[in-house]
């Protein structure tokens, strides 16, 4: 039997069909050079040198940026001039990824205003700094929808053990508090008694209803401090009232006084032992008094801040009374206080349940879309109409916003936030929409979404996602991962369906910049033999090697080798000798080779 083997090194053999021979680096998506970009390395502030190094491969595109604010801060404002001086010679654009921030102002365990508006100030000043590398518009500052924000409402693909199917599979919701800022999950458990108008199925739980159990829950935590507030105010009542009825009033309304001493009144031992003892009832009976005035007016706040329309001008005519009553020295007056605190415990029952517990995902979206739309506020008012782009990405799949259908939310609420802010500052309604639109967008990243792989979901849902988003994207991030973990190879080498997510993503208009992100690429093979990811790239893209387009393409060139390996030797030796046209064949005197001798182009002289 013969074999064949491609006489150059490094190639398996011609008689390998090119599909076969490259399936494992193909993306099944046809892309031009001038369309992909490749990513910075963000872990240092020398993003000049980065630039100078990465821009060897020839790409049309660079994204610079830095991994957290004190390496955005580190990047001196001189080496932001030559990044943009040094693109404008390569005729190469670039865009910016921001630091990851928490633009919600969720913490570790709780919500901070001061930190959202944090946040808001390092969003304002990365579009303010990336003005820098593109004065005249068009620049893309990319930021995360969260940092530490987790994903709102747990959930998997799996098999319903109640009923079989493959479903989606809730696990936990958070919540959060927002007075507090205490945040926690909501778990999502089983529930068998049966709701009114529901027929009870003996084994079988009723249908978990989010939104019905919060509604629960407010109601129960709001009733449990009503009843506090009223608890406390019969333990008050029945310690002061008990000991008035037992002794003059005369002297009642002077013992009710803590300060007042006993032994100033001329009385008998044991009268005087029982009035000690009287008012030590009384000053208890008045720290329950305060206590529940206390949670009176811990509780008007609360359901001050949440209610509506009717209920407010019922909390409004409470106050009103509540101000005529609090005369100079009424708290040391136990009726009073207790008038006014059963009026108030009235009111605050006969108004719709505060929420006391918000689903954290309303409420993060509210305030992450305030963060945003303020700081490109901000920067409209210094750049106007060539403010840097702000392109909102979703994060590794199990972050904060990370599903398409929350993204495209965000994004919504902060274009209506962003326009109401331009109106308020004079611009037409019309004019202040379109410039929302222009100004707030998505850069997806197809790596990330991906990894919703890991709990159950299929290629078909990752495609589904990406057709959700389209009309929204204005960037690409590229990275390839099998779906599990956050991995950053090149395109072609994991499982993301490319094709399928760039076709849906053409269907709704993006022509964009696609920007290859390999982290993972440069951390283990770059020095290893692997080169810069962004050949591979090319191969797996099928880029034509010439901009005028056509053949040959980039995975042509893969297959005279491994996409690291370059051609192998030029013009081999070995060539000639199969083929009977080297030098060794000819004559002496024409200039053939000696046998046995050097040869002629071994940098030596012909003997």
């Amino acid at each position: 039997m013969s074999s064949y083997e491609s006489i150059y090194e490094g190639a398996p053999s011609y008689l390998i069909p090119r599909e076969t021979s490259l399936k494992y680096l193909s993306a099944g998506y046809q892309s031009t050079v001038s369309n992909l970009g490749l990513a910075t390395d963000p872990r240092t502030a020398n993003q000049l040198g980065e630039m100078n190094i990465k821009l060897n491969p020839g790409q049309r595109h660079m994204e610079v940026g830095a991994i957290n604010q004190s390496v955005m801060d580190s990047i001196p404002d001189q080496h932001l001039d030559e990044i943009r001086r040094l693109s404008k010679m390569t005729g190469v654009k670039t865009s910016l990824h921001m630091p990851i921030v928490e633009p919600s102002g969720v913490g570790e365990r709780e919500w901070n205003e001061a930190n959202r508006i944090f946040a808001e100030r390092q969003v304002a000043s990365s579009l303010i700094r990336a003005h820098k590398l593109e004065p005249d518009g068009n620049m893309i500052v990319t930021t995360h929808s969260s940092g530490i924000l987790p994903e709102t409402v747990g959930k998997y693909k799996g098999k319903n053990p109640d009923t079989g199917e493959i479903e989606e599979i809730m696990t936990e919701i958070y919540v959060v508090d927002p007075e507090s800022g205490k945040i926690g999950p909501f778990p999502v458990t089983k529930k068998y008694f049966p709701k009114e108008g529901e027929k009870f199925e003996e084994n079988k739980p009723r249908k978990f209803d989010f939104d019905d159990e919060l509604k629960k829950i407010n109601e129960d935590q709001w009733q449990s401090q009503i009843t506090d507030i009223n608890r406390l105010s019969n333990f008050a009542d029945d310690a002061l009232h008990s000991i008035e009825r037992q002794i003059p009033k005369e002297v009642f309304s002077k013992i009710t006084d803590p300060e007042f001493n006993i032994d100033n009144l001329p009385l008998g031992e044991g009268e005087r032992d029982f009035l000690k003892n009287a008012q030590r009832h009384i000053v208890h009976g008045q720290i329950y008094l305060k206590d529940a005035y206390r949670l009176l007016k811990a509780n008007f706040d609360k359901a001050y801040t949440n209610a509506e329309k009717d209920d407010k001008e019922k909390l409004n005519k409470f106050a009103e009374d509540a101000q005529k009553m609090m005369k100079p020295g009424f708290e040391k007056d136990p009726e009073s206080m207790n008038d006014l605190i059963d009026k108030g415990v009235k009111v605050l029952q006969n108004i719709d349940t505060p929420k006391i517990y918000k689903p954290l995902k309303e409420f993060a979206m509210e305030k992450s879309s305030e963060t945003f739309a303020n700081a490109v506020s901000t920067a409209y008012k210094k750049f106007g109409d060539t403010t840097p782009i702000l392109s909102i990405e979703n994060p590794p799949a199990g972050g904060g916003f990370s599903r398409a259908e929350d993204l495209k939310e965000l994004i919504e609420k902060t274009r209506k936030k962003l326009k109401d802010n331009l109106v308020t500052d004079g611009m037409s309604s019309s004019e202040a929409e379109n410039t929302a639109k222009k100004l707030v967008g998505a850069t997806w990243d197809v790596g990330h979404i991906n990894m919703i792989r890991k709990k159950g979901y299929s290629e078909e849902d990752v495609i589904k996602e990406s057709e959700i988003i389209a009309p929204f994207v204005k960037h690409v991030h590229l990275s390839d991962n099998f779906g599990l973990e956050h991995t950053e190879l090149p395109m072609g080498m994991g499982n993301v369906p490319m094709k399928e997510i760039m076709e849906k993503l053409g269907q709704k208009g993006f022509s964009g910049k696609k920007i290859v992100e390999a982290g993972n690429w440069w951390q283990y093979f770059s020095e290893k033999g692997g080169g810069n990811p962004f050949r591979p790239s090319l191969e797996a893209f099928d880029s034509p090697l010439y901009s005028i387009g056509g053949g040959p393409y980039w995975s042509q060139l893969g297959a005279m080798s491994a996409y690291y390996m370059g051609h192998g030797p030029i013009n081999p030796a070995v060539h000639h000798k199969i083929y009977g046209s080297g030098f060794e064949g000819l004559p002496l005197e024409l200039g053939g080779e000696i046998p046995g001798d050097k040869g002629r182009f071994s940098g030596t002289p012909n003997q």
